[in-house]
């Protein structure tokens, strides 16, 4: 099979001094970084991994927020063979450990501010035989730890060479484990081949038509699908160029758009809604922001809000792409380009990608009529090839040779998808998805607590915000119970964004009488309205503008 659907070939013909050697790759801050410079790097790192030891198929972790070593690191591990293992750099120390020990990762490659909140999982896990460190600890004040015997990933590139590895990688060999919470509380490994991405790639630059003279901006965290699939691989696979940001500050965003001509610009809604506003702000200051070179506009994370997709269309003069997928499936499998001369289907996520089919489907697998609602599936070459060392759960979500994303939905007779739910409960917020049960069973450790259920609530910033329904023990415990300490004891072991913004006592939960389950719809239309105004006061709290505050009812 063609050695041009293996990652680090991408970067290789693109680095040629007769294709895009001499052009920006990849910017970062007031560094560009040319092709040829890209390559070499990525090489470097590759060379100082191999001297350690590193391997084809072994598992190497990697935890950072974004910087170009992040992408250097991308490229050597799959031009090693190794896979890739990244780490959410919003964990804790006991997710952490749980992401090393699930992927069985030998090898821990991470930045020096991340030390303390790694340490004790490298410890607790005891199966890493190498830690790699870059950056230094005072560039960030608040993590003073060291860590020991560490090497120093900057010190082994600089007597590593620049020539790309002899060892041989193939389509079908493994490269990223990439892992997403599921109904089971625990964290899955979505793993996936060189082929599932640079095809994924290939398709989305088709999608989107990306050309040579773009300019993409990049502020997903690398350790998402977003980041490297949707942005960096299809820029470099046309010889475009990458402008990299570590994370999605409006003002920052703005300025790199104006200073690099930026034509693409991929954010979720919650972003989207941020730069805006703030684009709003500058302008009403009398300073309007030039972003007269977008030209294409992704509003990820499922369905686009119909206002906020008209406020990016009086913003830019740009097209507007539409998509929905999931961790599974490679990132996107759908798409639809709004236009401000053509609306299409304004509640649609979209078509299906040239690379995959999607289906709606009943209880019985089998094809349900235009029009009614199933869970959708999806098959094709870009998604994942099953659960890291999870053969029972990968049965499930590839049953029938197809990807089952849990999520319900409708097709019209134009092959157009509209989602009508989550099958899974689960609650996306900012572009990150909370599976409920990995956060009631942390919560129903606390003391005080005799049953737990999480639900998400409309906010209008975030697209959902997590409220936890509490009752209380009948308990000395149970009588001091409060939201702050509550929330105070999750966030300080799961990720920031898993934590209940809100916190509701509650006598009981609804509960069905025939299954014993929670149901979470009845919780869902008693609180929906009470938590959608205070989010609409919070945001006209910020901007001053109150003539938003005013709720619609659900009804």
């Amino acid at each position: 099979m063609s050695r041009a659907l293996v990652l680090g070939e991408i970067l290789r013909v693109a680095a040629d001094p007769e294709r895009h050697g001499h052009k920006p790759a990849l910017i970062w801050r007031n560094r560009a970084f040319t092709y040829q410079e890209l390559n070499a790097a990525a090489n470097r790192a590759a060379n100082a991994l191999l001297s350690l030891g590193v391997q084809k198929g072994d598992r190497v972790a990697v935890l950072g927020r974004n910087c170009p070593e992040y992408v250097w690191l991308y490229f050597a591990l799959a031009r090693l063979g190794a896979i890739m293992v990244p780490v959410n750099f919003w964990y804790r120390s006991g997710e952490i450990e749980y992401t090393l020990r699930q992927s069985g990762a030998s090898v821990f490659v991470l930045t020096a501010r991340f030390g303390a909140v790694a340490a004790p999982a490298i410890d607790a896990y005891g199966g890493i035989r190498d830690t790699v460190v870059w950056g230094a600890p005072d560039d960030a004040p608040e993590s003073a730890h060291v860590l020991r015997d560490a090497a120093h990933l900057p010190e082994l590139m600089a007597g590593a060479s620049d020539a790309a590895p002899a060892i041989a990688v193939s389509p079908d060999d493994y490269h990223i484990i990439l892992y997403t919470s599921g109904t089971t509380g625990f964290p899955k490994g979505a793993l996936f081949t060189h082929q599932a991405h640079c095809l994924h790639a290939i398709a989305w630059s088709l999608m989107t038509a990306q050309v040579v003279d773009d300019t993409g901006l990049l502020v997903y965290p690398l350790f998402h699908t977003g980041g490297p699939d949707c942005v960096l691989l299809p820029h470099l696979l046309v010889g475009a160029t990458v402008v990299l940001l570590d994370g999605a500050d409006p003002a920052e965003m703005l300025d790199a758009i104006a200073r690099h001509r930026a034509t693409n610009v991929f954010c979720v809604p919650t972003v989207w809604r941020r730069l805006l506003a703030h684009a709003d702000t500058l302008e009403a200051a009398g300073r309007r922001p030039d972003v007269s070179s977008v030209r294409r506009c992704l509003g990820s994370s499922d369905t686009l809000p119909a206002e906020l997709l008209e406020a990016i269309l009086r913003r830019f003069d740009a097209d507007v792409y539409v998509t929905y997928g999931l961790t599974e499936a490679g990132c996107i499998l759908t798409y639809s380009k709004l236009t401000r001369d053509g609306r299409g289907n304004l509640h649609a996520v979209g078509r299906p990608h040239p690379l995959v089919e999607v289906r709606v489907v009943g209880p019985d697998g089998e094809r349900v009529a235009t029009g009614e609602v199933g869970e959708v599936v999806a098959r094709g070459p870009t998604l994942m090839a099953g659960y890291w060392e999870m053969p029972e759960r990968t049965a499930e979500a590839l049953a029938g040779s197809w990807l089952h994303s849990g999520d319900l939905g409708k097709l019209d007779h134009e092959g157009y998808l509209f989602l009508s739910g989550r099958a899974k409960d689960v609650i996306v917020t900012g572009g990150e998805k909370v599976y409920p049960l990995e956060v009631e069973k942390l919560i129903k450790r606390f003391p005080g607590v005799a049953d737990v259920a999480l639900i998400g609530v409309p906010d209008p910033e975030w697209g959902e915000s997590v409220l936890a329904c509490i009752v209380r023990e009948s308990s000395a415990a149970g009588a001091q119970l409060n939201a702050t300490a509550l929330q105070r004891f999750v966030r300080g072991r799961l990720a920031g964004y898993k934590c209940p913004r809100y916190v509701e006592f509650v006598d009981a939960l609804p509960i069905t009488s025939a299954t014993n389950k929670v149901q979470k719809a009845v919780l869902g239309a008693r609180f929906r309205e009470h938590y959608l105004a205070m989010a609409q006061e919070r945001i006209a709290g910020r901007t001053g503008d109150y003539t938003k505050c005013k709720v619609q009812s659900a009804k």
